[in-house]
């Protein structure tokens, strides 16, 4: 990694730092989308600077799949009377 920065670096920096501004910039609090976009922008100001940033969850694996009720698990319900 260099000591300094190039201008294309120095560009995306100043640009970045715009975008997470103008996300965060609300008279009340900031939608989730607008704070979201803002981390997204945060996280690429890190890999400039030769940061590494995972979005690893360490509960994800833990966790089950959610699974929905779908018609044919109503119908499989309704025909062992599990449910009137």
């Amino acid at each position: 990694m260099a000591d300094h920065l190039n201008k294309k670096e120095v560009d995306q920096l100043l640009d970045l730092f715009n975008k997470i501004k103008l996300d965060l910039s609300d008279s009340s609090f900031p939608t989730r989308t607008n704070r979201l976009e803002a981390v997204k922008n945060m996280k690429k100001i890190l890999e400039i600077h030769n940061y590494v940033v995972s979005e690893y969850n360490p509960d994800e694996d833990k966790k089950e799949p959610t699974r929905f009720a779908d018609a044919l698990d109503h119908h499989e319900i309704m025909q062992k009377g599990i449910v009137r």
